[in-house]
């Protein structure tokens, strides 16, 4: 009996323990879970592509749309902002007011006693704060700063300002479900990595280019990042691209079956944790794949996780007749009414990429209202072109401005700002008879520009990047070597072809191809960006090249010979040269050195893409991960480049007995001395 009683004992202790252990392993998972879901995350105005903004005069306003992500918690976030405020700010008369969704939210003093002094700002966030698309928060600031008591005494003080720094930021938990669903494109943009298999091909460079291009849209300051994947390796929170049995084995389990030619964009794992795969049955399906890629419509209104393509009629962007006359509408700011002192201004960016030359004449038509200025009150209109001021007129007796003004040519580059001023001065009594603030129009829909004729190019630079390379069909030509390392750069150079268009309602999409299955009759009626390793037999093929890289070569500063660069170093450094042959428009891009590190590719595109000026330079070299950049203007008549080996008597002499020569000279230094002396001396004796 008492042995049975033990047995039972025993059991039960047995299954107590048991159920113990699943209890606690049950917790733990709860705990987990809830951990997981309950994680702030934090993303900073700087992660959102805002830079520090600054408010300068006694009034000022800033609106921030703040991108809110569908698994965000509102009910458990915050806004945390970071605001740095001029040291003599005057307590008693100056204020911040915050306002959620067009609401005053928040009002309070402003304090600035030193010069770390940074005022910090904490707004719980709620759903009804939220825009009606559900994607953004509407926050804007609305200040009133002086430094004496009497606010008036500060109209034209420069030290009234507040800073709004970038690292403020937005903190959310997350919840287990979704508030709105993405679409596609807007997934894809939510990846900062790319991901193509080690073998890749020229497809999946296309394929990460094109993704590179449109997470690059998102967030031009952003850095993509590229890396390569093997059969066994673990991806998150990645963008893969490749052919399904390239494909890492995790993420082909989790693939639907596809049948031949069908091409797959899925989304797997959970919200935070995810893949984006871009893969096909076979090259055709994959191929269709891409083309998806390229076509903003489709993105735009695809919302699943999951979309099988079976076949693909995509649009390209067709070359049409550019508009010699824009509305300032068309430039992107709409009309607005401004009210304050000062100065009130409006900035019109344009550009001239897709025109590809700067007119011979450029007209400003422009309407504006304005309130009528007080006695002794002083009013202007101002017209500034990239910061100089290039028109201006008296609003006295005038309530109104509709007039055209001739802008110089010689001041625009390939970015251009254009801003429009209306400056107002109140009477020099305004603290004794009060003031009113001014308020000024300007129509953007009636107002606009006009382009008139086109300067000749005296040849072609990097001016002319990207917009001649939108004018006809476009290869990009890469080195067989280069296909596992090419993806950032061939993905900058379609991010810079596609922005800031006038036509790319569709993308331009260039076509791919190998440099050692291609020759020049391919490319004719193609304008081409090769990129090329240095040592490609195919660059034998471009005898217009402004530098034979190949070869050592020097730079000079001017025809008499006077070296400005010596390059001796190469190594990690990129080149680019603009030029022309066989009526063709060729980018040639490589690495110098050994180097075919993608880094070099990546940096000397992005500094050619980044030159907004007139200056012409068809050569562009690039050191120490694009810090340091150089643009040269050769010519093929001016001979301003010699490389190692060319023959010249004279130098190969010189550096042959340089040594020979200076003893030579000094000794006929010495002689010419002692010669000289013992003359003199002999004279003396005569005399």
């Amino acid at each position: 009996m008492e042995t049975i009683l033990k047995s039972s004992s025993n059991w039960l202790s047995i299954k107590y323990n048991v159920m113990k252990q699943r209890i606690l392993l049950s917790a733990l998972f709860l705990m987990a879970c809830s951990l997981a879901w309950s994680q702030t995350v934090q993303r900073t105005f700087e992660d959102m592509g805002y830079r520090d903004q600054s408010i300068y005069g006694i009034t000022g306003s800033i609106t921030y749309f703040v991108k809110v992500k569908p698994d965000d918690d509102m009910e458990n976030s915050k806004l945390v902002l970071y605001i740095r405020p001029s040291q003599v700010l005057n307590p008693n008369t100056s204020t911040i007011t915050i306002s959620l969704k067009d609401a005053p939210v928040y009002t309070q003093r402003i304090i600035g006693q030193s010069m770390d002094s940074l005022i910090t700002i904490i707004l719980p966030m709620s759903k009804k704060y939220v825009q009606p698309d559900g994607r953004f928060v509407k926050l804007k600031m609305v200040v009133k700063m002086s430094i004496d008591d009497q606010i008036c005494k500060d109209i034209d003080n420069p030290a009234v300002w507040i800073n709004i720094r970038n690292t403020s930021y937005f903190a959310a938990n997350k919840q287990p479900f979704l508030s709105y669903q993405r679409s596609l494109k807007e997934t894809i943009q939510e990846f900062g990595t790319i991901a193509t298999s080690s073998n890749s091909d020229l497809d999946d460079v296309l394929a990460g280019g094109i993704l590179y291009s449109l997470v690059k849209q998102n967030n031009k300051e952003l850095k993509v990042g590229t890396t390569l994947y093997n059969s066994n390796d673990s991806l998150n929170n990645t963008l893969v691209v490749g052919l399904q049995n390239k494909l890492p084995e995790n993420i082909k389990r989790q693939l639907p079956a596809l049948k031949k030619g069908e091409g797959l964009i899925i989304a797997l794992g959970p919200e935070g944790n995810q893949v984006l795969v871009v893969t096909g049955a076979d090259q055709e399906g994959y191929k269709k794949a891409i083309n998806v890629l390229s076509s903003y419509t489709i993105l735009n209104s695809t919302f699943s996780q999951k979309l099988i393509v079976d076949n693909t009629v995509v649009k390209t962007a067709e070359n049409t007749v550019l508009p010699q006359v824009l509305t300032l509408e068309q430039l992107g700011i709409p009309s607005a009414l401004m009210e304050g002192v000062l100065a009130l201004n409006t900035n019109y960016p344009f550009n001239l990429i897709d025109y590809n030359a700067i007119p011979k004449k450029l007209t400003l038509h422009l309407e504006a209202l304005f309130s009528k200025l007080r006695e002794n009150d002083r009013g202007f209109l101002n017209v500034y072109l990239n910061d100089n001021l290039v028109y201006t007129t008296s609003l006295a007796d005038l309530n109104n401005f509709n007039n055209d003004i001739d802008l110089p040519p010689y001041l625009l580059t390939k970015v251009n700002s254009l801003v429009v001023e209306m400056r107002f001065h109140p009477s020099n009594s305004v603290c004794k008879d009060g003031f009113a603030s001014f308020f000024g129009f300007i129509n953007s829909r009636t107002s606009t520009i006009t382009f008139s004729g086109e300067q000749a190019t005296e040849f072609y630079n990097f001016f002319n990047y990207p917009g001649e390379f939108r004018k006809r069909p476009l290869k990009i030509m890469v080195s067989p070597q280069l296909n596992q390392h090419s993806t950032s750069a061939v993905g900058e150079l379609i991010y810079q072809i596609n922005a800031a268009s006038l036509l790319n309602a569709a993308m331009i999409l260039p076509q791919l191809v190998p440099s050692d299955k291609t020759s020049m009759n391919d490319l004719k009626g193609f304008n081409v960006i090769a990129l090329l390793q240095r040592a490609d037999p195919f660059i034998k093929n471009f005898t217009n090249m402004p530098i034979q890289f190949n070869r050592d070569f020097q730079l000079y500063k001017d025809l008499d010979g006077e070296t400005s660069y010596s390059f001796n170093d190469f190594s990690n450094s990129g080149i680019a040269q603009i030029f022309r042959q066989a009526n063709s428009t060729i980018l040639l891009v490589s690495s110098l050195g050994d180097s075919t590190q993608k880094d070099a590719f990546q940096s000397v595109i992005k500094s050619f893409g980044g030159q907004a000026s007139a200056i012409q330079s068809n050569v562009c070299i690039t050191t120490s991960d694009g810090k340091s950049s150089f643009f040269f203007k050769l010519r093929e008549d001016e001979k301003l480049v010699t490389y190692k080996g060319d023959k010249n008597t004279l130098l190969e002499l010189w550096e042959k007995y340089k040594y020979f020569i200076l003893i030579i000279f000094l000794l006929l230094i010495v002689f010419s001395f002692f010669f000289v002396r013992k003359r003199v001396k002999k004279s003396q004796e005569i005399v």
